[in-house]
């Protein structure tokens, strides 16, 4: 396989993709089809992966919102399906994906003249999976649940009888609520009271090799509350994206404040200007003729 690629065995017909950034996608296999949740950034050939994991069986490519580290590998694949909101600024994407990975190949992470899937496939004729919507694989059935908050129309994956959520950048360690997309934090904590209600018993999501249990969910709300208390939040730049910016939330309570970890709890929403304190000015005096 693909050494850009580092393939996890999580069983019952289930694997975890993860890219050379650290973007992750997930395999699910049943008896009649598979079906491949989100496509990571495009750097490498997923193609050959899916082929082995899949064997004969047809693949339909179901993706969470519509950010190119989610969508580029789709562009290798026919059966690629999305929410209707979310078929939106796929020239802005394509743009965003490429400025990414020149920025990757600067920083060294990326080898320079590695195959893009964006450039070397061919934009997908999607078609549309809603709330509601259900997959048969065979043995094993995908249904969708909306979780708005990181875009307006953010999908995620029930695999039913698992009873597990593939969310995609629903809920992250370090929360991402500042794209021009993005819903309003208030909007995003009732995305997770939902998810408290929906019948899954652990999830996974896009950036992390680790599967959160519903127990979890409460320390994602207690970092809503804290952004939404009036707490004063430090600034932010955006790497990818020049001039976008947000204001940053660590929640004081994290188990974690290694911004890198899973345990990480904080919220990253629109930019708020920290104000400025005015320094008090000494009066003019006679004696030192001010």
């Amino acid at each position: 396989m693909d050494g850009l690629f580092q393939v996890t065995d999580l069983g019952d017909g289930l694997w975890e993709i993860a890219d050379v950034i650290g973007c992750r996608c997930y395999f699910v296999k049943g008896a009649n089809r598979a079906a491949l949740i989100d496509s990571c950034v495009g750097i490498g050939d997923i193609r050959p992966i899916v082929s082995e994991l899949a064997g004969s069986l047809p693949v339909t490519v179901l993706l969470t919102h519509r950010h190119h580290d989610h969508i580029a590998g789709s562009y290798l694949f026919d059966d690629v399906r999305i929410p209707r909101e979310e078929d939106v600024e796929v020239q802005q994407n394509e743009e965003d994906n490429a400025h990414a990975i020149d920025i990757l190949v600067e920083q060294g992470r990326v080898p320079a003249g590695e195959f893009s899937a964006m450039k070397e496939g061919h934009r997908p004729d999607l078609s549309y999976f809603e709330e509601g919507d259900v997959l048969d694989l065979g043995g094993i059935t995908i249904e969708g649940y909306f979780l708005p908050g990181h875009t307006d129309h953010s999908i995620g994956y029930l695999l039913r009888e698992r009873r597990l959520l593939i969310s995609g950048d629903a809920v992250t360690p370090c929360m991402c609520l500042f794209f021009p997309e993005s819903l309003p934090i208030a909007t995003w904590r009732q995305t997770l009271e939902k998810m408290k209600d929906m019948p899954f018993d652990t999830f996974r999501i896009g950036h992390y090799s680790h599967e959160y249990t519903k127990a979890d969910l409460d320390g994602f709300l207690s970092s809503a509350d804290y952004a939404l208390s009036g707490a004063r939040g430090l600034s932010w730049a955006y790497t990818y994206i020049e001039g976008l910016r947000g204001s940053l939330y660590i929640w004081p309570d994290s188990p974690s404040m290694d911004a890198d970890s899973a345990d990480f709890r904080a919220v990253i929403g629109p930019y708020v200007p920290r104000e400025r304190k005015h320094r008090r000015h000494r009066k003019p005096s006679a004696e030192n003729g001010n």
